[in-house]
């Protein structure tokens, strides 16, 4: 596991083997960053999100309060994962999705 300079883990956080976490990052209080993530600068996984095995999540994204990404998925830069959300595919950069399953709510 490696954690970028400038991020912060809050607390109840697992971030499991394997994972890197890039610089100004947060991971909000009880997330779950599962083993063989990657994570790069400025991510936000809010409070309660799961992010499964061996997701990548790019630069500026954001994941919303208690979403989940099932494993293997990509979340693209500067795209937004609404809270409670359900990742089943990847995300391309700079989109919004919402519900379960997520799906497109606007482009940024």
């Amino acid at each position: 596991m490696r954690i970028g300079a400038g991020s912060v883990v809050m607390a109840m956080v697992a971030i499991n083997s394997g994972t890197t976490i890039g610089m100004h990052g947060i991971i909000n209080t009880g997330a779950s960053v599962d083993h063989d993530c990657a994570l790069e600068d400025g991510v936000h996984v809010a409070p309660g999100a799961r992010l499964c095995g061996g997701v990548r999540v790019g630069r500026g994204a954001f994941v919303g309060a208690g979403a989940v990404v099932v494993p293997g998925r990509r979340i693209g830069a500067n795209a937004i994962i609404a809270a409670g959300a359900v990742v089943l595919a990847d995300v391309p950069d700079g989109l919004t999705v919402a519900g379960n399953p997520a799906r497109l709510v606007s482009v940024r």
